[in-house]
């Protein structure tokens, strides 16, 4: 897939002024552009994840497009794209989400409500619910904003894709572990090593890791187990 700059950043415009809304902060001028490209092998088969990432001082968007085909999280269609707009401490405020014919978008709110509407296997759906703890739908924006030097794990719900476009959660923790130096196709990284796992009994059976760039870039360079018995390695990093 390819991406234009000029195509991004109008499409960055709009969930950039709802920020604005929210925030009631300025946004100062784009400070940087990144693109990504990830691969996942899962099961004996290969697929290709295509990241853009634009930061400011005050938020960061993400973009990601692939053709990962677990039929439990993105069926029907195979092919899915996220649209992610997070404060700068990684805090969810705007995702849409676009799988096959459904589409949904889910906004943030600063006391922890939470709101999805959009359409979902050819129904209009509309939900909400409101949440104590940090809740998100996906972990790009936390892992590239989470402060690698904190020692007391990271508590926070995480909605279940499976569930779409019921609103349930999975109840996890992240917990920075130790430095160590990981090899991938893009090259050698210094990176931090940072468990994901469920809370309570339940972290017995999963655990997945996360390699992550130990700077100021705090890139994610490898995921194991995350999809389950998968594993994902940047191919290529280019700042723009």
């Amino acid at each position: 897939m390819k991406f234009s700059l000029w195509s991004s950043f109008k499409k960055f415009l709009p969930v950039a002024f709802l920020y604005l809304i929210w925030s009631g902060s300025s946004i100062t001028a784009n400070t940087g552009t990144e693109r990504f490209v990830y691969d996942i092998q899962v099961h004996g088969k290969n697929y290709k994840e295509y990241v853009t990432v634009h930061r400011t001082k005050d938020l960061l968007q993400y973009e990601s497009c692939g053709n990962y085909t677990n039929p439990k999280i993105y069926a029907p269609g195979g092919k899915h794209c996220w649209d992610v707009l997070s404060t700068s401490d990684g805090q969810p405020r705007l995702i849409e989400y676009k799988v096959g014919r459904n589409y949904v978008r889910m906004t943030f709110s600063k006391e922890g409500h939470f709101e999805l509407k959009g359409f979902w296997d050819g129904k209009k759906c509309f939900k909400q619910k409101s949440f104590e703890n940090k809740v998100y739908v996906e972990l790009s924006s936390l892992m590239r904003t989470i402060d690698l030097n904190q020692k007391e794990p990271l508590l926070f719900e995480l909605i279940k894709l499976t569930r779409f476009p019921k609103i349930e959660t999975h109840h996890l923790f992240i917990k920075v572990m130790e430095d160590v130096e990981v090899k991938v196709p893009a090259g050698l990284f210094s990176c931090k090593k940072i468990m994901l796992s469920v809370s309570g009994y339940k972290g017995y059976f999963f655990k997945a890791y996360f390699f992550v760039s130990n700077d100021d870039r705090q890139i994610v360079v490898k995921i194991e187990n995350l999809p389950i018995g998968g594993v994902t390695t940047l191919i290529s990093f280019r700042p723009v």
